[in-house]
């Protein structure tokens, strides 16, 4: 007895609704048929769709399809037509599959009306019914008979597929993400011809699109235009505002790596030919007036929430979910972390991928997610994360040419414009000329102290690369000389036995491990501060840093006998800065107030450091207290200067950054005017004691 493969009607679901895991998807999938018809313009509406048991209907302009069509073709699920022809009657390169996406669609209702007129057969109509009810009573597919029924028709050609009673109404957000997928179909960059438009009627596209339409392209910072050729050699241009050519590299520049420490290049990519380009904005008013910009600034970040990102263009139409919201399928955002000033993120840019693929290199997934990552799109998405970091590195080299010896430049360019000045003043009446001379002095001052700032934070900038070698450097070493000694403990134990070895060598031995302990301490520290996460400005509690603090610096402080007493208050205290910058408090006036013991001339005197925390309304409190011998032989005025100090080994630096962050966080210079950062020589505990008031945070967000 001969027989053949049968399938359950349950395969249905399995391969339409079950596998497509958006209903958005499905319908898109039938607007992409329509463009495969050389359809000229594809219209979706729904009615009474928001809630269950209403229709969906999707119409076009295209060359219809015959009965054969439907029966080979539509009717057919899991064989892509494109493979046989790969271009339509009209010369577009088809972007169908496999008919999942489509099958997805007709089963979002319980019955299905699908009108054809064929361009071939002018004046007829083929329709189609199906009922998926029936498949619920059958034990197999083909169990259950379809009928193409031929008609006359008056109208012209095209394809008209009505879907009724919705099994699901569209919710809000399916209804936005379905206005948004068909806005952006078919581009959205002010140049695309694609001979085809997407519309839905529903007032989410229309919002949609009012807001797609405003189009910032020409007020962009950057423009990357990137190529990959047919040869798989790669190439970019980078653009400033005024569309000026500012950088170009070739594919050894575009397509370079660091891998391990070292620098490769791909011969080649294996990918199809693609070209990216990228917008990349500033999101600030101050870019816009720089540039007489005649839109407003406030519109271009609502924009760029729906357009921005990388999207990926296949011969013409985007693909799910490549620009989406929540999908960095580049990683913008994680590079743009490790380098925030010259790195666009998708909140700050728009680009598109476009690739034509004509040998089919690229393989749809079977849920129409985007692209299976084979070595074409491994390679396709390579190049184009490359072509961002090249055009990080060229606008890296481009700020430092003109930084490295910007202020030999501008120290004679201003010599020659304080002569023009002088020769200017010699012809004003003496009122104005005494305005002027004020502003030009002013400036004078302003230029100066700026300069004074430069050369400080260069020295700072110095001390923190080579403290942070040597503390890299002092973990290995700290941690070997610990399990040295640990080996040496246990030898000496063995030979001399425990007693002699309590009376001769415990106590040197003892010391040793406190002092390895007190280095990895203090190496661990600075490499802590110097994390790239705790340079971000973010949402600090106070409380938490402290204990952090406490936890990494207790060992140390413990060691030299110094107790470390807290009082931190029991409520959130909240700060918007870097966590580096709290930590570097701390760490200053921990550090001042222990080395202050060693100056004490009471050895019997008790060592205690204070940390207490409060928080108001308005703003957190910290104040840091020791019990040594206080403030002497320098003013309190002067201990906050650069290089001052009140003894002779430190830096003189550790006070001056306390009252720099203070400044920052408040946003003035007068901080210690105005008291948010005091100082008594003799405080609660008889040594030093210093009260910061910070701004509060009130939301962690």
């Amino acid at each position: 007895m001969s027989t053949h493969l049968r399938f359950a009607t349950e395969i249905l679901s399995r391969l339409g609704e079950e596998l497509i895991p958006h209903p958005d998807l499905g319908v898109i999938e039938l607007v992409r048929n329509a463009y495969d018809a050389d359809a000229s313009r594809c219209t979706v509406t729904l009615h009474n769709a928001t809630t269950p048991g209403g229709t969906l209907v999707v119409e076009d302009d295209g060359d219809g399809m015959t009965a054969d069509d439907i029966r080979e073709g539509f009717l057919l699920i899991g064989r892509s037509p494109k493979i046989v022809r790969p271009l339509t009657e009209g010369g577009r390169r088809k972007v169908g599959e496999k008919g999942l996406g489509r099958l997805a669609a007709l089963r979002l209702g319980h019955q299905v009306e699908l009108v054809t007129r064929p361009r071939s057969q002018p004046g007829v109509a083929h329709v189609l019914h199906i009922d998926w009810a029936a498949y619920e009573s059958a034990s197999s597919i083909d169990a259950v008979e379809l009928t193409v029924e031929t008609k006359p028709s008056e109208q012209g050609p095209g394809t008209s597929i009505t879907v009724h009673r919705l099994r699901q109404g569209f919710a809000e957000s399916e209804m936005e993400r379905l206005g948004r997928a068909m806005r952006l179909l078919t581009g959205f960059f002010d140049d695309e011809d694609s001979g085809f438009d997407a519309v839905l009627h529903a007032p989410q596209f229309k919002r949609i699109s009012e807001a797609v339409s405003k189009g910032f392209f020409d007020e962009h910072e950057y423009k990357l235009v990137a190529q990959l050729d047919e040869n798989g050699q790669a190439y970019a241009s980078l653009y400033n505002w005024k569309g000026e050519v500012i950088a170009q590299g070739d594919h050894g520049e575009v397509a370079q790596t660091k891998s391990q420490g070292h620098f490769q290049v791909p011969m080649m990519y294996h990918a199809p030919a693609a070209s990216f380009e990228l917008w990349m904005f500033t999101l600030n008013k101050e870019s816009f007036d720089q540039r007489h910009s005649l839109r407003k600034h406030s519109d271009l970040r609502p924009w760029l929430r729906i357009v921005g990102g990388v999207h990926l263009f296949n011969r013409g139409l985007r693909v799910h979910p490549y620009g989406d919201p929540g999908f960095d399928w580049l990683d913008l955002n994680l590079l743009r972390v490790r380098s925030p000033e010259h790195r666009p993120s998708t909140n700050t840019s728009v680009g598109r991928v476009s690739i034509d693929d004509p040998e089919n290199m690229l393989v749809p997934k079977t849920d129409r997610q985007g692209f299976q990552e084979n070595m074409a799109f491994l390679e396709l998405r390579h190049f184009a994360a490359r072509a961002t970091d090249w055009a990080a590195r060229a606008r890296l080299s481009l700020r430092e040419t003109h930084r490295t010896g910007g202020a030999a430049t501008a120290r004679k360019e201003k010599q020659e414009a304080d002569r023009k000045v002088d020769d200017v003043l010699q012809s004003l009446p003496p009122l104005q000329r005494q305005k002027v001379s004020e502003l030009v002095s002013t400036q004078d001052r302003l230029i100066k102290e700026l300069e004074r700032d430069r050369l400080l934070y260069r020295s700072l900038a110095t001390v923190g690369i080579s403290t942070a070698v040597f503390a890299h450097e002092s973990i290995g070493s700290a941690g070997g000389l610990g399990q040295d000694l640990e080996t040496i403990e246990r030898r000496a134990r063995s030979i001399l036995g425990s007693e002699m070895y309590g009376d001769r060598i415990e106590k040197v031995l003892t010391r040793a491990r406190n002092t390895a302990t007190s280095i990895h301490s203090f190496a661990k520290l600075p490499l802590r501060m110097l994390r790239r996460s705790k340079r971000r400005a973010k949402v600090v509690d106070i409380n938490d840093t402290c204990r952090e603090f406490v936890e990494m610096f207790g060992g140390y402080l413990a060691d030299w006998h110094i107790q470390l007493d807290l009082d931190l208050c029991g409520e959130p205290a909240r700060v918007l800065t870097p966590a580096a910058d709290v930590e570097s408090i701390y760490a200053n006036l921990v550090i001042n107030a222990a080395r202050s013991f060693s100056r004490a001339t009471d050895a019997t005197r008790d060592r205690v450091v204070l940390i207490r925390t409060r928080a108001d309304e308005t703003s957190v409190s910290i104040n840091v207290a020791d019990s040594g011998p206080g403030i002497s032989g320098i003013s309190l005025k002067d201990i906050w200067l650069p290089g001052e100090g009140s003894t002779a080994d430190g830096t003189g630096l550790g006070l001056t950054i306390v009252k720099d962050i203070v400044a920052d966080l408040h946003g003035k210079k007068t901080v210690l005017e105005d008291g948010e950062l005091t100082v008594e020589k003799n405080g609660e505990l008889g040594g030093a004691s210093f009260k910061i008031i910070l701004p509060r945070q009130a939301d962690p967000q």
